[in-house]
């Protein structure tokens, strides 16, 4: 989706800023701090990425996100990323060789489609119960699936994982009517399935928000004398990776700086509430209603296919499917084309570490910081007792 700014006529593009807060980017790559040219070439159509937070231990909340823009590298809490395209540039599934095929065999099925594959992880690890049952696993960087070997489990977790892509993506993909998921680009869509999410009263449009409240009693979120209706407790105190996904997207929108200051563009603030963020606002709060209310049936589903028959590592590795082919472990690209604008001189690889000043009194064995680790669109495997 893209823009043009009312005041220059810069095109403008929406990306995944932060867990559901889409943000507007200028999509030239001499104004993009680290632009991953191979997630750029990977936003084809049909696209979903997928985020693990994998630069720290993952404590609460959900195991894995889903967006279908282009994610900035801190979009699961703020603190790193990683980002797993569920396509490669050329559209060929970003699965491990055999697996699809293994997959159908074991379950006596056809086929089994990437797109079937993404909602089963979706259904299995998008939400809290996942991470609180696999805290120890997730001590180490990298969410590994448990598979069942039950077809009938197998199909209940891709008809349930449909909907939380659908909802993850606002609307735009696993898209369906008539099971309950309208498409998100229509009028109001979300009214049909949450009539009780309303913008009851018009937000202050002369300043910015500096204060914010919760009514649990009535269930509103209170914005600068703007009511939004239909918000649960679970909704309002919903984290991903420890970050309030409400406050995050809020803060941004209100009268003080978010995050680090590293420029005068960091103090560079809107003057005052734009009204297309109140129907983000209840976007997003229907997203969130979604969300939360499959997580019971999330967590009941988990439990059944970790009592089941389980496909493990040792299975996989028999079949010659694990370790993962080395040449499967990298971006495959499209055709040439100038996907992003100013990337002739940008080779896409993560700027090294900026050496501080030495002072007179600094100790010799001063340590050094380590340099950035690059994002990787291609999964890594490991080889390991329990979940695969």
């Amino acid at each position: 989706m893209q823009r043009k700014d009312r005041f220059r006529g810069i095109v403008s593009e929406r990306i995944a800023r932060r867990a559901l807060d889409r943000q507007w980017l200028i999509p030239d790559g001499r104004v993009i701090d680290f632009s991953r040219p191979d997630l750029w070439r990977a936003a084809v159509d049909g696209q979903v990425f997928v985020i693990e937070q994998h630069t720290q231990r993952l404590q609460t909340g959900p195991a894995l996100l889903f967006t279908a823009l282009i994610p900035d590298v801190h979009f699961f809490n703020g603190n790193g990323g990683r980002a797993l395209p569920l396509l490669h540039a050329d559209r060929v599934p970003n699965i491990a060789p055999g697996l699809q095929n293994h997959l159908a065999n074991s379950y006596g099925i056809r086929d089994v489609l990437p797109e079937d594959l993404l909602a089963y992880i979706a259904a299995v690890t998008a939400h809290p119960a996942f991470t609180e049952r696999y805290a120890d696993d997730l001590n180490s960087p990298g969410v590994r699936i448990p598979l069942t070997a039950d077809g009938a489990l197998w199909h209940d977790a891709i008809r349930l994982g449909r909907h939380i892509l659908w909802a993850s993506t606002y609307g735009t993909r696993c898209i369906n009517p008539g099971d309950g998921r309208p498409a998100g680009t229509t009028t109001n869509w979300w009214i049909p399935i949450h009539p009780e999410i309303k913008y009851a009263r018009e937000v202050g449009a002369d300043v910015l928000p500096s204060t914010i409240s919760y009514d649990s009693e009535h269930g509103r979120l209170i914005i600068e004398g703007g009511i939004f209706t239909g918000v649960t407790p679970r909704m309002r105190n919903y984290t991903t990776g420890g970050r309030n996904v409400l406050d995050s997207w809020l803060a941004y929108r209100s009268d003080r700086t978010v995050g680090k200051v590293t420029s005068h563009l960091d103090r560079e603030r809107p003057e005052r509430w734009e009204p297309d963020w109140s129907r983000e606002l209840v976007e997003i709060l229907a997203v969130l209603r979604h969300l939360t209310a499959a997580e019971p049936q999330q967590e009941e589903l988990l439990s059944r296919i970790v009592a089941a028959p389980m496909i493990d590592v040792a299975e996989l590795t028999r079949r010659h499917i694990l370790p993962v082919p080395e040449r499967a472990q990298h971006a495959r690209n499209g055709p040439d084309h100038e996907f992003l604008p100013g990337m002739e001189t940008v080779d896409g690889q993560p700027p090294g570490p900026v050496d501080p000043l030495s002072l007179p009194n600094d100790p010799a064995n001063t340590r050094q910081p380590k340099p950035h680790s690059p994002v990787h669109p291609a999964p890594r495997t490991r080889r390991r007792r329990g979940p695969a």
